[in-house]
């Protein structure tokens, strides 16, 4: 019998926590489980109703930290995991019933891969959603080598994966240097060494917005995503040139698209300079070049 621990970052997720957890309680399959939520500090009434409904899931612990943001939250689930498998779960997000045993049988059944996701849907009210589809004769892709696509633009939110709870932990988990978005970071260093299987289907149901949606800040998202990637970039050396340049073709093209769009004129040359290298991958310094053009957002971000 294989297991899955479930790893919930929660801050200031009252409104919906009730019906997260049903979700989980709801999830099928013969496997043994573990629920860790981990509470970053909630200033709502989030840990009490935490409190009140592990009552009702068996092997429950709750985890109560100062507010250091969801990577670290998320790297303090990883840490307690006990299971083979981890199973993300934003705490204002739902999975449909049968999305960790599907995702989980692609894993048992294809070792060379590390990973599984499925695909989302948006709604305005997950409350009333129903989760009972039976998810049955669903396409798949299985993806070799998927780190130009995790380069290119964020494969999955956390809600939306299952993986491999040993990879997960040698790897060290999530980049605290970011301390949101911390998926990004965890799908770049997942992708640099293993492969991954899509579930082309949603089995994750999010709301349009909830009230502290951090990517609702839409600079600081795209600065988030932007510094993982040369984060990741500097963290490994070892990179083939042509992933360090199309590292550095993303980030330059971003930070133009970006300068346009603010109309900051001022910058105009230095920014199109900076596409232009990454556009003609001319193997500068890669790395100086993704760092001088994630610059562009410190002086927009909330």
């Amino acid at each position: 019998m294989t297991s899955v621990s479930f790893v919930i970052p929660v801050f200031n997720k009252a409104k919906y926590l009730k019906t997260v957890i049903k979700s989980l309680r709801q999830q099928t399959g013969n496997f043994d489980k573990e629920y860790i939520f981990i509470n970053d500090g909630s200033t709502d009434n989030s840990l009490e109703i935490l409190k009140r409904e592990r009552k009702n899931l068996k092997n429950c612990k709750i985890i109560s930290q100062k507010n250091k943001g969801s990577a670290s939250a998320t790297n303090a689930g990883i840490c307690a995991s006990n299971m083979k498998y981890i199973k993300f779960l934003d705490a204002d997000d739902l999975i449909i019933n049968k999305t960790t045993l599907i995702l989980l049988k692609l894993l048992e059944e294809n070792k060379n891969f590390i990973l599984a996701y499925g695909l989302q849907r948006k709604v305005e009210n997950i409350s009333s959603e129903k989760l009972d589809d039976k998810l049955e004769n669903i396409n798949v892709t299985f993806q070799k080598n998927p780190i130009k696509s995790a380069m290119r633009n964020s494969m999955f939110n956390p809600s939306q994966f299952l993986v491999r709870t040993d990879i997960c932990k040698k790897l060290g988990g999530c980049d605290e240097r970011v301390i949101h978005s911390q998926e990004y970071s965890l799908t770049l260093r997942l992708a640099n060494i293993g492969n991954f299987i899509r579930l082309n289907y949603p089995v994750a149901i999010l709301p349009f917005k909830a009230p502290g949606q951090i990517s609702e800040k839409k600079n600081n998202q795209i600065y988030r995503v932007s510094k993982s990637l040369e984060l990741f970039v500097k963290d490994n050396p070892e990179l083939n040139l042509s992933l360090k340049l199309y590292a550095q073709r993303r980030l330059t093209a971003r930070a133009w698209r970006f300068v346009r769009g603010k109309k900051n004129r001022r910058m105009y040359l230095k920014y199109l300079f900076l596409y232009f290298v990454g556009l003609f991958r001319l193997n500068i310094n890669p790395l100086k070049i993704c760092n001088e053009a994630n610059k562009i957002y410190k002086n927009y971000l909330d």
